[in-house]
């Protein structure tokens, strides 16, 4: 390779690097804890959790429409999250719980927490994520499990 060829290489790798980095973002970058502490939006996603999900563990269909009944900060338009947007939470890098490290969050120890999110082909499960080992997984509806409620998207 000649000279010229190999700093064009190494330009293009060094911007590769630089790009590479822009997408690296610190756990107190992505999340910013609102609603007067009791609530963190994901600056990623626009999505807003609970900051403590409730310790409850019910049933899925009493599940879901918990979050739909639910409270938090004055903020009444809680819903049960989809399976896809639970796992946005998943650092896969990491497990109990498997979250970002640095996380606002409080009260996961590493528990599951229904979506809300039926199986596609069985009407008797829907599926969960489980926060100690970063997996979605469905089971029957009739186990029980935590929610954490969010608000916006879907």
């Amino acid at each position: 390779m000649s000279d010229c060829g190999k700093r064009q290489f190494i330009v293009v790798i060094g911007l590769a690097l630089l790009l590479s980095m822009d997408s690296v973002v610190t756990a107190s970058e992505r999340f910013t804890v609102t609603m007067n502490g009791e609530a963190v939006k994901d600056n990623k996603t626009g999505l807003v959790w609970e900051q403590a999900p409730d310790r409850d563990f019910d049933v899925w269909g009493a599940s879901v429409a918990r979050c739909s009944t639910k409270t938090v900060s004055d903020q009444q338009t809680w819903r049960a999250p989809t399976k896809d947007e639970l796992a946005t939470l998943i650092d896969p890098e990491r497990n109990d719980p498997s979250l970002p490290e640095g996380h606002p969050f409080s009260n996961i120890r590493s528990d599951i927490f229904w979506s809300s999110t039926p199986h596609a082909t069985d009407d008797i499960l829907a599926y969960y994520v489980s926060f100690f080992t970063g997996k979605v997984i469905s089971d029957q509806k009739s186990q029980t499990r935590r929610m954490w409620c969010v608000l916006g998207g879907k």
